[in-house]
């Protein structure tokens, strides 16, 4: 019954989200941006002064995120040859298994797993994650051929990053934010956590699933199943445990994150298979991440 009170309001977040898209076709694009610009980077700047997190716990996630990316990287890149895919859809694969929805997914999931206690880790972890990822996915989908100082110019501008390095720059000389702006940025971090889940839904709405059903078996079951399992060998690796160890387990086990369908669709790197994989790995994701809560909680 914990899982189920877990799993079900993230999923009814989500589906809110669909029925709501599907009902009043309402633009996504305010909501998205309000996320983007407002409420997600209020959430990181007050999880991150309101508990900082040690350096060396840091530095310990930023070598599991270097450790896990080439990882799942390279098992991507064997599993596309093996399947035969053409380089584009192979690169598109790379995009569908890799970066996971520690966002919009993870970091609600955290919170109703493990409560406000475990919000602050699963920020970071959100940000260790995202913002290097973001210059890679920008890699990935234009097939390489992205300058470095682009996918760099496109990551500065992530709002999420300008909260980040405020947080930490307020830890470093040990200045405090008035009441009156705490309690702001508290409230707004709230309503982050239902809204990332609505636009979920909202997007998810918008798609449809393509008759590919060999690709996207394989990036569903490399992103649910064995990215689980390699998190949690890395952690025991890297001395990780308790509350650490399981958020980290569960943030880097939801499906396929959004931010590589927004660079298909500009380097026109297969958008049309990665919003269907979207789409199934989440649906998918109800199932795998049942069996994770039964072992981290």
């Amino acid at each position: 019954m914990v899982i189920v009170g877990v799993l079900l309001p993230v999923f009814f977040m989500v589906l809110a989200g669909f029925v709501f898209s599907r009902r009043f076709g309402t633009p996504i694009d305010s909501l998205t941006q309000f996320s983007l610009y407002v409420a997600t980077p209020a959430l990181v700047l007050y999880a991150l002064v309101s508990n900082p997190v040690p350096a060396a716990a840091l530095a310990r996630l930023l070598l599991l995120m270097l450790v896990y990316t080439g990882t799942l990287w390279g098992l991507s890149e064997l599993v596309g040859r093996m399947l035969g895919l053409d380089p584009k859809l192979r690169r598109a694969f790379t995009l569908a298994v890799v970066p996971m929805n520690v966002g919009n997914f993870g970091i609600p999931l955290v919170r109703l797993a493990f409560g406000p206690a475990a919000e602050s880790y699963a920020v970071v972890v959100f940000v260790v994650f995202n913002i290097p990822l973001a210059s890679w996915a920008i890699w990935v989908a234009a097939g390489g051929g992205a300058s470095p100082w682009r996918g760099l110019k496109e990551t500065l501008r992530i709002p999420i990053l300008h909260a980040t390095v405020l947080a930490f720059a307020l830890a470093g000389l040990g200045w405090k934010l008035p009441g009156p702006v705490m309690k702001s940025l508290a409230l707004l971090g709230e309503a982050a956590i239902p809204l990332l889940m609505v636009i979920l839904g909202m997007q998810l709405e918008r798609t449809s699933v393509l008759r590919a059903p060999g690709s996207l078996i394989a990036a569903t079951f490399l992103r649910l199943a064995v990215s689980p399992f390699l998190a949690w060998g890395l952690t025991v690796a890297l001395g990780l445990s308790g509350l650490e160890q399981k958020v980290v387990v569960l943030q880097t086990s939801p499906p396929a994150a959004v931010l590589p369908l927004l660079y298909a669709l500009r380097f026109d790197c297969r958008p049309d298979w990665i919003a269907s994989n979207r789409l199934v790995s989440t649906l998918a994701s109800g199932a795998t991440l049942a069996v994770i809560l039964h072992f981290v909680l």
